[in-house]
């Protein structure tokens, strides 16, 4: 992700697809996984990079449900989520998270492509 105003790097959004994700392995669904620095938070940067890459996994590379997850604590990813549509599927315990070698607790939320269309009318 980088700004609009002078195109520096400020956080990274990726769409994970099968065999890339351990939330699906359906061809025709993928997992949205994003992260921004500390200093660009409230601004509405996310939602608005999320927004875009549930356009184009809906529309561009005929995505019918997208994952997405937000660990115990983290209400910042929560509300992104919520504010793009997600709905709760299911709550995971003891999460293995390599990077910091901690276990988690991990929400797993998920939109269908069918529910996107009726907020995006």
């Amino acid at each position: 992700m980088c700004l609009k105003s002078d195109n520096r790097a400020i956080g990274s959004i990726e769409l994970k697809l099968n065999g890339h994700t351990d939330m699906t392995d359906r061809d025709d669904e993928c997992e949205l996984g994003y992260w921004i620095g500390k200093p660009f938070w409230g601004q509405g940067l996310i939602p608005e990079a999320t927004n875009e890459m549930l356009r184009h996994a809906f529309e561009d590379i005929g995505i019918n449900k997208v994952w997405c997850g937000y660990y115990d604590g983290n209400e910042k990813s929560k509300r992104v989520q919520e504010k793009c549509g997600f709905y709760y599927q299911c709550t995971t315990y003891g999460v293995d998270v390599p990077l910091i070698h901690e276990k988690r607790t991990l929400h797993v939320t998920c939109l269908t492509k069918g529910e996107w269309k009726k907020l995006n009318r």
